[in-house]
Parts: C-alpha cells; sequence; structure tokens
C-alpha cells in the first residue's frame, strides 16, 4: 500500500513512519509533506493508495488546514481513502470531517495503537474513529452536561468558524477561507457564541482552547 503522510510536525511524520514499519513491506511511504498546499501539490504527481494528515496545520493560507483544506483534497481526488490524525474532539468538526468522505479518524495520542487499526478497517471497507475522538462525540450527542449540549448545539460550518477565530483570524480572512460572506461569518460566529452562553472574543478563544476545537 502506497502511503503519503502530512503534517506539520517533523516528529509526527516520523511516528507515523515508525509505526509502519512494524509491518515489515506491508506499506510504502512514497511522499512526505508538511502542510496543505504542499500536500495538494505532491498529489498531482505522486499517486498513493491512502493519505495520513493531520487536521489542524496553519500555513501562509488559511485554506491549507482543517475543513477547508479536506473540500479541497475532496474537490480533486474524491476516491482518496483518508485518515486524518487530530487531536480535536470536537463532534460538529468530526461530522463535517466524515461528511467529506474521510475514513479514519485517528487521535493523536492514541496514534501508536489506534493507527493500524484505523487501516486494517479502512481496507477492509469499515471507517474507523478512535476511541477518545468518539467518546468525546458520544458525550456531546447525548448532552451530558449544559456545556456538552450547548456544544452539540453548534452546527459544522459554526464549529469551523469558532476554530478558524480562535487561531487568530479576522471576520474578513474566515470569509476568504471557506468562501462564504462576511456577513454570513459574522451571523455563524454570533449565533455560535449565543448557543454557548459567551459574550466577549475573549471567552470564545478560552471556549476554544477549553473544549476541543483547537489541537
Amino acid at each position: 500500500m502506497r502511503i503519503v503522510i502530512c503534517d506539520d510536525h517533523p516528529v509526527v511524520i516520523m511516528g507515523v513512519k515508525a509505526i509502519l514499519a512494524t509491518q515489515g513491506d506491508a506499506f510504502q511511504v512514497v511522499g512526505e509533506a508538511h502542510g496543505g498546499q504542499q500536500l495538494l501539490d505532491m498529489l498531482e504527481t505522486r499517486p498513493c493508495d491512502l493519505l495520513i494528515t493531520d487536521f489542524s496545520m496553519p500555513g501562509e493560507s488559511h485554506r491549507d488546514d482543517g475543513l477547508p483544506m479536506l473540500r479541497r483534497l475532496r474537490e480533486t481526488w474524491p476516491e482518496l481513502p483518508v485518515i486524518v490524525l487530530t487531536m480535536i474532539h470536537n463532534s460538529a468538526l468530526l461530522q463535517g470531517m466524515l461528511k467529506l468522505g474521510v475514513q479514519g479518524v485517528v487521535d493523536k495520542t492514541g496514534m501508536t495503537t489506534e493507527l493500524l487499526r484505523a487501516i486494517v478497517a479502512m481496507s477492509a471497507g469499515r471507517s474507523y474513529v478512535s476511541a477518545g475522538v468518539s467518546s468525546a462525540n458520544d458525550q456531546a450527542t447525548e448532552g451530558a452536561d449544559d456545556k456538552s449540549a450547548a456544544i452539540a448545539a453548534l452546527s459544522v460550518r459554526e464549529a469551523e468558524v469558532v476554530r478558524l477565530y480562535a487561531q487568530g483570524l479576522k471576520v474578513t480572512q474566515i470569509a476568504e477561507t471557506v468562501q462564504r460572506s462576511v456577513k454570513t461569518i459574522s451571523k455563524q460566529k454570533n449565533d455560535a457564541m449565543r448557543k454557548l452562553g459567551l459574550e466577549s472574543n475573549r471567552e470564545l478563544f478560552e471556549f476554544a482552547r477549553a473544549n476541543g476545537l483547537l489541537s
């Protein structure tokens, strides 16, 4: 199986390669990328059977990570199997990944044991969501408490806007990144803050950091 790995941290790429190497000649790493645009350029000339990529990789362009990057990927390679590595535990963003056809979502903290499980599941035609990620999603879905219920109430687009805003992007930059109007982005940000019971941008940033919207 030919595999391309993408992560903005070289140590993570080394870790993935070490895990794959435990399987002898079963896998061949044919490319390594360190950002979304580099990955998309590489795939133009380097065919592969599986992509293992980080979710959060802020780069020169804000379309180079997260859901915007996955959307760009799917526009050109709609059938390419994808496993996402992440430390983000948010039900809306998880659903956004799955709706874009991501077959596997693996928590980086459990990567040593769960990455190979995800590959096996994908090879058998099944999806795989890492235990830590699915647990956070289940808690939000079940409404374990008021905070979980509020997080679950966020739409995919609202969660995406909150994540990008917490990364330091302005509303105008988010609009450009996700290709929606400034008016729409401003409304989605305000709707998210209302659902979460937040009154300031600082509270929104702190909430994103504390509740699995940022890695």
